[in-house]
């Protein structure tokens, strides 16, 4: 019993590091079954509470005007999750693309909601090529995701050739924290290890204070 007491340490970062290790190998498989499960709990939207329309108020009028303000043609919207509020969003004639990395959540929107100017496709940020447009919309993603698998994606997102990244940011939390792709934690872009430089753009999208206020940031890119 002793001795197993003394290897209980290592047994634990051991169980950690091969969940860690399923994530980043089987990201696809975590969020599917993240999706099909309901796992995110919430009654408005199988994508989560940053989905709903109450949550995404703020963001819905605003959009459109970043458009036309800059000028967008196309925009990339990944992850696009079951397009609850952007189903709402008058685009103005922005040719769109909604992109996931799970499959169920792509054949559900391509079934119901594609159509001239708007289509859905399967993609792993951190693995596939990025189609090029001019607005990559990268919201409540980088919460989910390791630092390791952030990284690849920016680096997806800026060999892509896109002008301008649109991504949820926690401007006022001091640190970062890295987690296990699937997880959840707020991500301030501009703290280490991403040191982004201010925004062209700060939307909050909340009345919240402090270090769990989100905001999208508007980044010309690279």
């Amino acid at each position: 019993m002793r001795a197993t007491l003394k290897r209980l340490p290592f047994l634990v970062r051991a169980v950690r590091a091969v969940r860690r290790l399923y994530a980043e190998v089987f990201t696809q498989r975590v969020f599917t079954t993240i999706y099909r499960e309901n796992q995110w709990d919430d009654a408005d939207s199988r994508s989560g509470s940053g989905s709903s329309l109450v949550a995404t108020a703020r963001l819905r009028v605003a959009l459109p005007e970043i458009l036309r303000e800059h000028g967008i043609r196309t925009m990339l919207d990944v992850p696009c999750g079951d397009f609850h509020w952007m189903c709402t969003v008058e685009l103005g004639g922005v040719e769109y693309t909604g992109a996931d990395i799970v499959p169920d959540v792509i054949a559900a929107n391509q079934a119901r909601w594609a159509q001239p100017g708007r289509r859905f496709m399967v993609l792993d940020a951190a693995r596939d090529p990025i189609p090029r447009a001019d607005l990559i919309l990268c919201r409540d993603l980088f919460i989910h995701l390791s630092f390791a698998r952030i990284h690849r994606v920016l680096e997806a997102f800026r060999a892509s050739g896109a002008t301008w990244l649109a991504a949820s940011t926690y401007a006022s939390r001091p640190t970062n924290e890295d987690v296990r792709t699937g997880s959840f934690r707020e991500v301030n872009l501009q703290a280490p290890p991403f040191h982004f430089p201010a925004p062209t753009l700060l939307l909050p999208e909340d009345e919240l204070t402090g270090p769990t206020a989100k905001s999208l940031g508007l980044w010309r890119l690279p």
